[in-house]
């Protein structure tokens, strides 16, 4: 072979070598490629320890609880803090984790962990035992980090077997409208169910969807309205929070009871839970429409059908229960599941309450097979006539077991569609399951303007009190129920003796007039007790009417102050009031539970010596301008020297002193009926000792704490106002807030308690306030007794009616009385 040939079978053989070599090498990158990509898609597929918490939260707290939840956890690491923080909190106090730890968002879950967790679930929730039969994989590989379908396989399989009851994260359908935010600057996007918080929760469309073609991420603002706006999305929610996204919802979503502002050709203009929808019609519509309520049908993106609903009727609402109006001439009819409420009048805009306003006829009612679909207000509510539910003798109960009628005048009885006259000497008694009752509501009025409805089967503190305005009794299974409804003004007539005594003079009858007025129209707007159908009651839980009857003062305040009201920036307030300060009011959030700051309702010294001449009374003022610091509210309790303009009467202080043991058995009777009331302010130790820093104290039902050893002030509000107590007891450590708890707990039911003028009363049932401090009596280091020193009578917030007395006789009118204790207010009228 010449050198040629070899020269080219040499080439030919390092060629293919080359080529070989090149193949491997490109095998290899594509493989080392793939295996990497397969690696980086496992990495995004296993599920962090947070994402992990955050989904087991759900299980026992929704976001309104998890966020009050104080955060009790002490992480290793002390500067953490992270959008997670609540979650590992909430799981913590599951009992699933140990206090100690620190979360990092990004840290995987590992198998091992997940069934630990899963297993003191377990532990606490035995109806779970079941949960790993039927799961797809298993846990032996115990170090392996945990796949985010894992995770969600066993959540779903969790909830499964969670009873309907306990269950608070349901699948839900949506229809995404828009989105807003919130009051607390968080968003929310706003569907055909609601409005739903979104922050922090997953789109997991890719592992319930194989044909998704975007990875799986945290929602977060405009992303979730270009992704999901005009589109139907199937979610995991706990109550009003979505927790993750599931899939996208292809099928036909039939909203209900929309308010359609206009329908042309193809053009469909809504109005949908506050938000202003314009929708394209699959098909021409047959009839243009405008402002009627309808169903329409949505398949993708577009409407697809319309079912209006035009029957319309309107009458005086009597009653707003919660899945029933009735309506004066209809009866009751029963609410829709989707029963919406549009305020049509002025700006469109829908009401977030489900009741409407009883006692007035200003709204229509859509009514569509029996039931109410939408109501409709068309016009704005004068708030002349208000409706008060009557309890019986000494203001015990709302159920009457008998009613006696009388008259004043001659009187006429309605029920159904029959009325019967009676004269003033003929009397009415009526009893459950009576045949006039049978028919519905009972309704008399006297027939002369003057005339008055004697209730003859109740006695109030003058005797046998007479009603202005008309009666009304319907039946329910607990007895029978009394509204008394009359005109706003009429109304005050008889709350002004019963809250104020009319001795006091007409300008303190004024301020009282005013302040009622007031009190009386928020709660009328508010509505509050339409489920019996009512605005107010009779008893000191709103003002107390007709206990003490009308007089010629009180009608004289009354008229004299005519449809006047206390405003703050064009809104009438709350003009909060009470008998008897201790010399300094106090902030309404340090009363009322979740009380707002408000600036007209901010708790200021009463002093009667602010502009004194005096160096030592000025030091004074400046002293007792903070009482919230023990030392200062004890010595300003004890100084009998300072004047205030409450200082002359008998409840400015007082004194009692309260034997443990009736301590103890008061606590016993009323404890867990306060921790029903609201479980938030009556809370147990859980950990640490109470007066350490770090002391965690958790709400749980309690019913008693044992023997008194100890009770201290924690946190005094302005004024010196008691609003946090320790009780330490040999059973149970607890503390307790709001200052009507600490008053029902403290209540001096066996004990006499000793005002300034030297009386004694017995047989309270609250501490006249909680404006006192403590001094505690012991024998060989237990417990016997505490005396409490004091000032005041009431809540202490807004008005002191014996600071008013003071003030009038100063010279002071009902205005400027009234601009200083609700400050930057004004006087407004209500009526047009």
């Amino acid at each position: 072979m010449n050198i040629k040939k070899k020269l080219i079978i040499i080439g030919v053989c390092f060629v293919i070598i080359i080529m070989v070599l090149t193949a491997n090498i490109i095998r290899r990158i594509i493989a080392d490629r793939d295996n990497k990509q397969e690696d980086n898609v496992l990495a995004e597929n296993v599920i962090s320890r947070a994402e992990a918490y955050r989904l087991l939260s759900y299980l026992e707290y929704d976001k309104a609880k998890r966020e009050s939840l104080p955060m009790g956890i002490t992480y290793a690491d002390k500067d953490m803090s992270d959008w997670y923080d609540r979650y590992v909190n909430a799981i913590w106090r599951m009992g699933l984790i140990d206090e100690n730890i620190t979360v990092s968002p990004k840290e995987a879950l590992t198998l091992g962990e997940c069934k630990f967790l899963i297993d003191k679930l377990i532990t606490k929730k035995p109806i779970l035992q079941g949960v790993y039969s039927g799961i797809s994989f298993d846990f032996l590989k115990a170090e392996s980090e945990m796949l985010i379908p894992q995770f969600l396989e066993l959540y779903n399989a969790i909830l499964d077997l969670l009873p309907e009851d306990e269950k608070i994260v349901k699948d839900e359908i949506l229809f995404v409208l828009d989105r807003e935010i919130a009051e607390d600057g968080k968003d929310r996007i706003v569907t055909d169910q609601g409005k739903y918080f979104y922050v922090n929760s997953m789109d997991y469309e890719k592992f319930y969807n194989p044909e998704a073609d975007r990875p799986y991420d945290r929602l977060t603002g405009e992303e979730v309205l270009r992704r999901f706006n005009n589109k139907g999305i199937e979610v995991l929610a706990c109550k009003n929070e979505i927790i993750y996204i599931k899939n996208i919802y292809t099928g036909k979503i039939t909203i209900k009871n929309v308010w359609i502002k206009q329908g042309k050709e193809l053009k469909i203009d809504t109005f949908i839970n506050g938000v202003h929808k314009e929708f394209q019609a699959q098909f021409k519509l047959s009839q243009d429409i405008e402002e009627i309520v309808g169903d329409i049908a949505i398949e993708n993106g577009n409407v697809v059908g319309i079912s209006i609903k035009p029957d319309i009727i309107t009458g005086k609402v009597l009653l707003s229960g919660e899945d029933f109006i009735e309506i004066e001439g209809y009866g009751k009819i029963p609410l829709d599941d989707d029963y919406k409420i549009y305020k049509i009048y002025g700006e469109l805009s829908m009401e977030q309450t489900s009741g409407i306003l009883v006692g007035y006829d200003t709204t229509d009612f859509v009514v569509s097979e029996g039931k109410i679909s939408a109501a409709l207000i068309k016009e704005s509510i004068k708030a002349e006539r208000i409706r008060v539910l009557l309890h019986t003798t000494g203001f015990k109960d709302i159920y009457h077991k008998q009613v006696e009628i009388g008259a004043t005048s001659d009187y006429v009885v309605r029920t159904g569609e029959s009325e019967t006259r009676y004269s003033a000497s003929e009397t009415l008694t009526l009893e459950p399951g009576d045949k006039m009752l049978s028919l519905g509501r009972v309704i008399i009025e006297p027939v002369s303007e003057e005339g008055k409805i004697k209730l003859l089967s109740i006695e109030r503190s003058t005797g046998t009190p007479k009603y202005r305005g008309r009666i009304e009794i319907t039946q329910e299974d607990k007895g029978l129920l009394i509204v008394n409804e009359l005109p706003l003004e009429e109304y005050l007539y008889a709350v002004i003796p019963s809250e104020m005594p009319t001795y006091y003079g007409l300008e303190p009858l004024k301020v009282q007039a005013v302040c009622a007025r007031s009190y009386a129209y928020r709660h009328l707007l508010a509505n509050s007790l339409s489920a019996y159908g009512a605005h107010v009651d009779d008893s000191v839980a709103y003002q107390v009417y007709n206990n003490i009857e009308e007089n010629e003062e009180s009608i004289l305040a009354v008229k004299e102050t005519y449809g006047k009201v206390v405003e703050y920036n064009g809104d009438v307030v709350a003009a909060y009031y009470f008998s008897t300060s201790c010399g300094h009011t106090t902030d309404v959030e340090y009363v009322w539970p979740n009380g707002k700051d408000l600036p007209f309702l901010k708790g200021r010294l009463l002093s009667a010596e602010d502009e004194s001449e005096s160096v030592i009374s000025n030091q004074k003022t400046n002293i007792y301008s903070d009482l919230t610091n023990e030392d200062n509210f004890r010595t300003f309790i004890l100084d009998k020297d300072y004047n205030t303009y409450d200082s002359d009467f008998a409840w400015y202080r007082w004194q009692v002193t309260i034997n443990a043991d009736d301590i103890k058995n008061n606590i016993n009777d009323k404890l867990s009926a306060r921790y029903k009331a609201n479980p938030d302010f009556i809370q147990t130790l859980v950990s640490n000792k109470p007066t350490d820093k770090n002391a965690v104290f958790e709400s749980m039902p309690v019913e008693t704490v044992g023997d008194i050893l100890d009770i201290s002030v924690a946190k005094r509000g302005t004024g010196g106002i008691i609003y946090e107590l320790i009780i330490q007891g040999t059973e149970r450590t607890i503390k307790v807030q709001t200052e009507y708890n600490i008053r029902a707990l403290l209540a001096p039911v066996n004990a006499t308690v000793y005002r300034q003028d030297e009386k004694g009363i017995n047989n309270l049932t609250l501490l006249p306030s909680a404006f006192f401090f403590i001094e505690q009596n012991k024998e060989n280091g237990k417990l016997k007794s505490i005396t409490l020193t004091g000032g005041g009578y009431g809540h202490g917030v807004g008005l002191s009616q014996n600071g008013v007395k003071s003030l009038a006789d100063a010279g002071k009118k009902y205005d400027e009385i009234i601009s200083y204790f609700y400050r930057g207010t004004n006087i407004g009228f209500i009526y047009e």
